[in-house]
């Protein structure tokens, strides 16, 4: 075959030209865009926790950062960042992650309908909560903040939303508002950095707020409102409907910067919540005789963990001494997962052999250097433990009276064993 080696090179370079050419306008596309999509490379969590614990996830990409979301698309924005550590759960829940990069415009103000021109005004009624406005964004743009007019002579919070045309919360934020004036409104501007992609009928709006400006037709032109180039308002909301389009609520003097973002595929991250097991089982009211501790306790369940304390922050051992009318705190933990705490108050029941301790005295009971025993019959032996059961002091006495000096003691609770040759007894005490 004959090859026309000159036609061919010619051929050769005009399709290497066009794909240099597409190439080039495919880049310029992407510089126009403003940003190329991040890639999520990579999701981790703990996989499984028990109930009403929280979980840490984190997210690898090449993004700016990364937003969680409820759903796989849409949804509600739950946290921001990696690590992001979940509110506790209560059952099995799917975060999703979805990175983002950012390029952003000249920021812009008197977006919306600048300022009032009346004092009409009124606070966000609960029962047809949230007020706001409704509009469409022509491109991405960030709402940098908006001013209000505060007619109320008392200080205030405002809970703004920025909900999507599903009514889903975008972003929520509280301001805390500064007292106005009814006759003169006093000026405020609201810091939101609520961004909005391109779309259609969101809505700005106040859950709550205190008394502020809102004008009805006979006070402003008409709606629309163009928020520059970026898009428009074109309705009052009430009560998540824009049926009410002749009232302005609240929002004037939009600044806002035009932009885009750009944003990866959302990537699932599923945290498997094992339920927490039932506490254990045992009477909430025992009783006990001298000498027993908490492995006495009539109580039933796995791997048990003794507390001081209803919060379950201070464990003990079962080998604590029991102390007359103190309340412990008990878990089981099943699958690695613990329970709620059961409370369990005792009693001391006195025996034949505890005579030797009826006359007992002990003062200043709480103690500040000084601790001061008598008895009627000689003490042998006097110790003290820490709330984690472990001595922190023994004597071997043989008298019916003893001073002790506790003033290099920690401040606390601890228990005084008392011993005479025929029993003993168990006091909680208070070192200040």
């Amino acid at each position: 075959m004959k090859i026309n080696y000159v036609t061919s090179i010619k051929q050769g370079f005009f399709i290497c030209f066009l794909f240099l050419g597409t190439l080039a306008v495919a880049q310029s596309n992407q510089e126009n865009a403003g940003c190329v999509d991040p890639v999520i490379t990579d999701t981790s969590g703990p996989g499984t926790i028990c109930e009403g614990e929280t979980a840490s996830l984190t997210a690898t990409h090449n993004g700016d950062n990364v937003n969680w979301f409820d759903a796989a698309s849409g949804g509600n924005l739950v946290g921001t960042g990696s690590p992001f550590v979940t509110d506790p759960l209560s059952s099995t829940t799917s975060f999703w992650a979805e990175a983002f990069v950012g390029a952003s415009g000249t920021p812009q103000t008197g977006g919306a309908r600048v300022a009032p021109t009346n004092t009409t005004a009124s606070a966000v009624v609960n029962v047809t909560s949230p007020w706001g406005l409704a509009f469409d964004a022509t491109e991405d743009f960030t709402i940098n903040s908006v001013d209000v007019y505060l007619a109320s002579s008392s200080p205030g919070d405002i809970v703004m939303q920025l909900k999507d045309n599903g009514l889903n919360i975008m972003e929520q934020l509280t301001v805390s508002a500064p007292a106005g004036n009814s006759t003169t409104p006093v000026q405020f501007t609201v810091n939101l950095d609520f961004f909005v992609p391109a779309g259609t009928d969101y809505n700005l709006v106040a859950e709550s707020s205190p008394v502020m400006v809102r004008e009805f037709s006979s006070g402003h032109p008409g709606f629309p409102y163009p928020i520059g180039t970026s898009g428009s308002v074109f309705g009052g909301t009430i009560n998540d409907n824009d049926t009410n389009a002749t009232v302005y609520y609240f929002f004037y003097n939009w600044t806002f910067t035009p932009g885009v973002v750009c944003t990866s595929d959302r990537v699932e991250e599923v945290v498997t919540v094992t339920p927490a097991p039932a506490m254990p089982t045992g009477d909430s009211a025992q009783n006990f005789t001298a000498g027993q501790t908490l492995a006495d306790l009539d109580v039933t369940g796995q791997n048990l963990t003794w507390y001081s304390d209803a919060g379950g922050t201070n464990v003990i051992p079962d080998s604590t001494p029991l102390v007359d009318g103190t309340t412990y705190y008990v878990s089981q933990t099943v699958g690695g997962c613990e329970s709620e705490l059961l409370a369990i108050t005792v009693t001391e029941i006195l025996g034949v052999e505890d005579e030797s301790l009826e006359g007992l005295r002990y003062y200043p009971n709480p103690v500040g250097d000084v601790l001061t025993l008598s008895n009627n019959q000689n003490l042998k032996r006097i110790s003290i433990m820490n709330m984690l059961g472990q001595e922190v002091l023994s004597k071997i006495v043989d008298d019916s009276s003893i001073a002790i000096d506790l003033s290099n003691f920690t401040s606390g609770s601890y228990f005084l064993q008392v011993e005479t040759e025929f029993g003993s007894k168990v006091i909680k005490l208070v070192k200040e």
